[in-house]
Formats: C-alpha cells, sequence, structure tokens
C-alpha cells in the first residue's frame, strides 16, 4: 500500500510547485512601471511603432530597383498554322513571295526544294510553331520619376512621429488607469483595516460588558446593542473584503499581471496623500497635450494625401532591362537535348533549342484622360483635411473646459477632505470619551455603540475623500498633459 501511495505523493507535489503563486509588493511607481511594460496596450502600441518603420521602408522600397525572374512552359496541342505554300506565294507581289524567289533564282536547288514542297503540300497548311515552348527571363526594372513617390517619402517622418504620439498617448493612458485603480484598492484595503480594527474594539467590550451583565450590574440590553454593533460590523467587513479583492484584481489588469498572481499594495493611503502637492498657480496649455500633437501630425499627413493624389495627373517614368532565354521542339525532352551539326568543310558545331535574348528600354507613363475620377479623389482628401482641422480645433476647446472642471474637482476636493479630516478626528475623540464613560459605568450603550457607528462612517467617510483627491489630482494632471 504504502508502494502505491509513494507515487501519488510525488505527483500530488510536483504539481503543487508547479502551481506555484508568484508576489509581488509593488508601490505605486513600481505598479506603474509594472504596467507599462506588460500592458498589452503598451505592447501594442509599441509593435505600432515597429509597423511604422515597416511601412516607411515599403514607402522608401518602392523607389528602389527590383528584380523579378519569370518562367513559363506552352504545349501547342494544336499548333498555329499558316495557308500552304501554293497559296503562300499565289501573290507574286507579296514580299515574301518576292524574297523566297529571289533566293530561288541564286540557287536552283532552293528552287526545286520550294516546288516540291508546293506539290507535296497542295491542299495542307503548315506551322512555324513548335508544340513545346519553354521560356525564362530576368527583368530588373527602376522607377526615375514619380510624383507620388517623392511626397510618399516626405510623409514618412510624420508616419514615424505618429506612432510614436501614439505610444506616448498610450502610456498616459495606462498610466492614468494603474493610478486609479491602485487608489481603489488602497481605500478597499484601509476600509477593511478600519472595520476590522472597530471590530476587535466592539468584541473586546462585548466581552467586558456580558462579564458585567452576568454579576448582574447591567441590563441585558446592553449586551444586545453591542452584539448587533458587532454583527454589522461583520457584514461591513464581509462587503468591503470583496470590494477590496475586486479593486486588486481590476488592479492587476490594468497592469498587465496575472490575475492568480498575488499583489500587495507598499503604498497605504496616506503616504499617497503625502505626496499630493496643491498648486495654485497651475496654468492650461494646449500645446502640452499629445492629443494636440497627434491630430496636428494627422493635419499634415492629409496634407501629403492631397499632394499625393494631385501627383496623379503628373507623368511618371521607368526604366527597364529584360533578358530571356526561350526554346522549341517537337517533344519536351528534346528542349534539353544538343545535336552536332557537321559542315562540309569537316567542322561541327554543337546546337541547343534555346536561345537567348535581351532588351533594355524606358516606359513613360502620362495620363490624359480619367472622367475626373483624380478629381474627385482630390475632392476626397480636402474634406478629410477639413474634417480633422474641425478636430483640432473642437480638441482645444475640449480640452479647456476638462482643465477647468478637473481643477474646479480638485479644490472642491481638497477643501472636503480637510473637512473630513476634522471630522474623523472629533468622531473619533467622541467615541473614546463615551467608551471611557461607558467603562466608568456614567454612560449607557446606547450612547457608546452610536458613537462607534459615526466614529465607522465618519472614517469610512474621510478614506473616500482622499480617495476622491487622489482621482482629482490624477485627472488634474491628465487635463494639463503632465507626462
Amino acid at each position: 500500500m504504502k508502494n502505491l501511495l509513494l507515487p501519488v505523493f510525488i505527483l500530488i507535489a510536483f504539481v503543487s510547485s508547479a502551481q506555484t503563486v508568484d508576489v509581488k509588493a509593488l508601490t505605486l511607481q513600481e505598479a506603474i512601471q509594472f504596467g507599462l511594460q506588460n500592458n498589452n496596450a503598451a505592447k501594442n502600441a509599441r509593435l505600432g511603432e515597429e509597423q511604422a518603420k515597416a511601412r516607411n521602408w515599403e514607402i522608401v522600397a518602392t523607389g528602389l530597383p527590383t528584380i523579378n525572374a519569370e518562367a513559363g512552359y506552352t504545349y501547342y496541342f494544336k499548333q498555329p498554322v499558316v495557308p500552304a505554300l501554293s497559296q503562300f506565294f499565289s501573290d507574286t507581289n507579296s514580299s515574301s513571295a518576292r524574297v523566297f524567289g529571289y533566293l530561288a533564282s541564286q540557287d536552283p536547288n532552293i528552287a526545286n526544294i520550294l516546288y516540291q514542297s508546293t506539290i507535296a503540300s497542295k491542299d495542307a497548311k503548315i506551322s512555324f510553331v513548335l508544340p513545346h515552348n519553354i521560356s525564362t527571363s530576368l527583368t530588373v526594372s527602376q522607377l526615375l520619376f514619380d510624383g507620388r513617390y517623392v511626397i510618399g517619402l516626405k510623409a514618412t517622418k510624420d508616419f514615424s512621429q505618429t506612432a510614436r504620439l501614439q505610444t506616448q498617448l498610450s502610456d498616459i493612458d495606462i498610466k492614468y488607469n494603474i493610478m486609479k485603480a491602485y487608489y481603489q484598492a488602497a481605500a478597499a484595503n484601509e476600509s477593511v483595516a478600519l472595520l476590522s480594527q472597530n471590530l476587535d474594539l466592539i468584541k473586546k467590550l462585548l466581552s467586558d460588558t456580558r462579564a458585567v451583565f452576568n454579576e448582574g450590574l447591567i441590563e441585558e440590553l446592553d449586551v444586545d446593542r453591542l452584539a448587533l454593533a458587532e454583527s454589522q460590523l461583520q457584514s461591513q467587513i464581509t462587503l468591503q473584503t470583496q470590494m477590496s479583492r475586486v479593486a486588486v484584481d481590476n488592479l492587476k489588469f490594468q497592469m498587465g499581471m496575472k490575475l492568480s498572481d498575488e499583489l500587495i499594495l507598499k503604498d497605504n493611503l496616506e503616504d499617497l496623500r503625502a505626496q499630493v502637492t496643491v498648486d495654485a498657480e497651475s496654468k492650461f496649455d494646449v500645446n502640452q497635450r499629445t492629443e494636440k500633437q497627434l491630430l496636428e501630425t494627422a493635419i499634415r499627413i492629409r496634407g501629403y494625401d492631397i499632394a499625393q493624389r494631385r501627383s496623379g495627373y503628373f507623368p511618371s517614368l521607368f526604366a527597364f532591362m529584360n533578358y530571356g532565354w526561350q526554346a522549341q521542339g517537337n517533344s519536351f525532352k528534346g528542349l534539353f537535348e544538343s545535336t552536332t551539326t557537321v559542315y562540309p568543310d569537316g567542322d561541327s558545331r554543337k546546337r541547343t533549342q534555346w536561345f537567348d535574348q535581351g532588351l533594355v528600354g524606358i516606359t513613360l507613363k502620362l495620363p490624359i484622360f480619367d472622367s475626373g475620377s483624380k478629381m474627385a479623389n482630390v475632392k476626397q482628401a480636402k474634406i478629410d483635411l477639413l474634417k480633422t482641422q474641425n478636430d483640432l480645433e473642437n480638441f482645444k476647446n475640449a480640452a479647456e473646459l476638462q482643465f477647468r472642471a478637473s481643477r474646479s474637482a480638485f479644490d472642491a476636493a481638497i477643501i472636503d477632505e480637510a473637512n473630513n479630516k476634522r471630522t474623523s478626528e472629533l468622531s473619533e475623540k467622541i467615541f473614546k470619551t463615551n467608551q471611557i464613560k461607558y467603562k466608568e459605568g456614567i454612560g449607557n450603550s446606547f450612547e457608546l455603540v452610536q458613537s462607534e457607528n459615526d466614529n465607522a462612517m465618519n472614517h469610512i467617510k474621510r478614506i473616500q475623500s482622499i480617495l476622491n483627491l487622489l482621482n482629482a489630482k490624477a485627472d488634474l494632471d491628465k487635463a494639463l498633459g503632465n507626462k
């Protein structure tokens, strides 16, 4: 039996070790740095930069030399034919008849051959194409001039700029989301800790009150009131604990961290509050916003687009060189065979079915009439430019409105946080006073429970006011364009 259980225990230990949970304890800044490296949106933004580089090279490569190879095989299962020789020479005024007639006058043997062929193919048709054909070629081409290419080269810089700005904007959004998620998680954790601390205090009071009740010195109502307060705190702690888990999971998601890993927040809410500085002199400058720079770049690209479409009216010039080989034969195998010809003087020469050819040239393309399609394309590009310019003006107004609203919310959050701080301090003082009076027997349980509820509620409000202040500061920084 022991021999059977041992492999099972080993397997369980192996699986447990393979599923170890990664634990990370991070400050806010460390969480932001982690997110900028691991968030999928950040990864995609950097991939976009690489894609822009590849697109720019695609534009540049359009004007560089290109080399293409081509090969083709053709089999004529029905060969094209021409009329028989008797018909071919029937028109004595044709150039072919005069050429062959001249050859026949120079050499009687040629005349005899033509005569015999004419008789043999009296009603037949002949073909000058063999059934099996193979051709190969190598072509080098070079763009000499094209207006669209020149404008495309000018636009490559702005394509790269757009990708960089999109990455920068993505990083700003990721930082903003992580900050808000971190604040929310820290506030939820602190709420749980505060309620747990109050619960321990209530449990101690309830235990002491039961002991006094057992001695018959107080009424059972005092015990019931504290027991009710304990039960209510337990419910609040359960709810806040669930909210804390959700908040931490949301932070993991914003960071690009596995939800199965454990995350510990090293910064508490008070530490984060201490980092908030009040700058009454902060002024709005729309030029600091990445979105404005991105829209201005888009306007320049729209201008390039208009110029490129207009350049479709201009001529384009290409140079090319082609070199090829061609073979014909009565059989496929014969295309790759060579023959030896022996001349009367005893000289012999080896011949193949392959013949080569080469050519160079220049191609000029000049658009003449396109029924107005290019004009329509240019008009569409102009409309896109106007729409982008309108988007820029709209963003300027929206950005200033965002700043004013966030500044107002931040100022209000500063005042609210200060008020809640004083309120929580007073409620805690009242609770401690009632606690002392209750222990000394000059206070009642109702006042104690009521002051405890007020104290817990005011501390929760204090935590919420700090959270609101941190969120308002994040909104203000984003509206100002702070990186």
